[in-house]
């Protein structure tokens, strides 16, 4: 791996405890459009509209020729960091537990925002998780994994097993369903992870989703799985729904790429829940290797600039985190690799992007960070999903005062930054 310079590492640390003592606020004002979604949008780049000072502290009133500090926003605050390591925080690898050591000594280059844990993990992955965390450069990092219950759990060994998502809404009130939520995002939080990548949105009306799903009908569907998700936030951790716009009706896309029905008919069946999740505001949403006829030519709608910058962001008004499904899966594995894949994925609006595989991962950073260079990404985009990432994990760079920024002033292109 490319060794990143101990300056920009300490500078990063020092921003990253600054970060915590700021008081300043950040804020994001949408950039509102529309556009017909027939057509290639241009990504949607949404600049926050922040002002940072540096903080007086005096006794005596401020002189009348006393000055302040340049006013600066979000996307200024994050152009100062190192191109890389803007990069790395938009991947999110698929690991194994034995790998976390790996993904660690990526983590600590800034090369990644986080992991999804797949497998069976021991009892150490708690030891493993905060040994990750320690050695992050941007931290809090993303650990998350997928906890739907029923045929998808990974730590029913470790905090017991949890009923499909069928069975919930067969079984339990909205309150209930909340509660086991709740207990059960407690327990894997215990463990260190900080996000649970579920509920399912997804109606049960095709072959593959079936149990994973609430039911046929959109508004309960909707219902339990806001019900889930609150029980998820209750005990700190960020739920995510998937699969947009909707795996319901569509086969199985770890082994081949599914075509859904046509958009008008998703408008009124499929789309219904992620468009309610869309109004609520608060959670993030997670796009299926789904080919849209009428919407996405013929591509997975998670390279499908008509789906997620048109559709899901423009069209519907999200600027929310977008994440896509794994890249490692058939509907895209079977014709793109995962550095080309996450480029186009990034390139159609979103904003995390799961690697199918950790040794990927600084592939990925060098094609990414050519490819904002060579002007086939926008660095403003790029820009715009690290603020949603951050802001996801509760780190508010744009609190930095903007007289340390340029302690940080290191920028990488492909080869990295230079030692010092």
């Amino acid at each position: 791996m490319r060794a990143v310079s101990r300056n920009v590492r300490t500078s990063i640390g020092a921003v990253l405890a600054v970060l915590a003592l700021s008081s300043a606020a950040c804020a994001s004002e949408s950039v509102e459009s529309t556009i017909d979604t027939q057509a290639s949008p241009s990504p949607t780049v949404v600049e926050p509209a922040v002002e940072l000072q540096t903080t007086r502290v005096v006794d005596e009133p401020v002189s009348e020729t006393s000055t302040t500090a340049p006013v600066r926003t979000a996307l200024e605050c994050a152009e100062e960091i190192p191109l890389e390591i803007r990069i790395g925080q938009l991947l999110f690898p698929i690991v194994v537990q034995a790998e976390l050591d790996d993904a660690a000594a990526l983590a600590e280059h800034g090369l990644i925002a986080g992991v999804v844990v797949l497998g069976s993990p021991t009892p150490a992955i708690a030891d493993d998780i905060e040994v990750l965390q320690q050695r992050s450069m941007v931290t809090p990092s993303i650990v998350a994994v997928d906890e739907e219950g029923g045929r998808v759990q990974r730590l029913d060994e470790l905090v017991g097993a949890l009923p499909s998502a069928r069975s919930v809404a067969r079984d339990l009130t909205l309150e209930e369903a909340q509660d086991l939520a709740q207990s059960h995002a407690e327990a894997i939080g215990a463990l260190g992870f900080t996000m649970n990548l579920a509920p399912v949105v997804d109606l049960d009306t095709g072959e593959f989703i079936r149990d994973r799903s609430y039911g046929a009908d959109p508004d309960r569907v909707t219902d339990y799985a806001f019900a889930t998700a609150d029980g998820i936030l209750a005990a700190g951790l960020t739920p995510v729904v998937k699969h947009f716009p909707g795996h319901g009706p569509a086969a199985d896309s770890h082994t081949g790429l599914p075509t859904l029905p046509d958009l008008e008919t998703l408008r009124s069946s499929d789309l219904v829940p992620f468009i309610r999740a869309i109004e609520r505001g608060d959670l993030p949403v997670m796009v299926g290797h789904l080919v849209v006829p009428g919407l996405t030519n013929g591509k997975p709608a998670t390279l499908s600039a008509e789906a997620i910058d048109g559709l899901l962001r423009s069209e519907l008004g999200f600027d929310g985190l977008v994440m896509t499904d794994a890249l490692n899966m058939d509907a895209i594995a079977k014709t793109t690799n995962n550095a080309d894949a996450a480029e186009q994925a990034l390139v159609a609006g979103a904003d995390l992007v799961m690697l199918g595989r950790l040794a990927d991962v600084e592939t990925a950073v060098a094609q990414l960070v050519d490819a904002v260079v060579s002007g086939r990404l926008p660095e403003a985009t790029v820009n715009s999903s690290v603020l949603r990432v951050l802001d996801v994990r509760g780190i508010p760079l744009c609190s930095l005062p903007a007289d340390l920024l340029p302690a940080i002033g290191c920028r990488s292109g492909v080869g990295g930054c230079t030692s010092g």
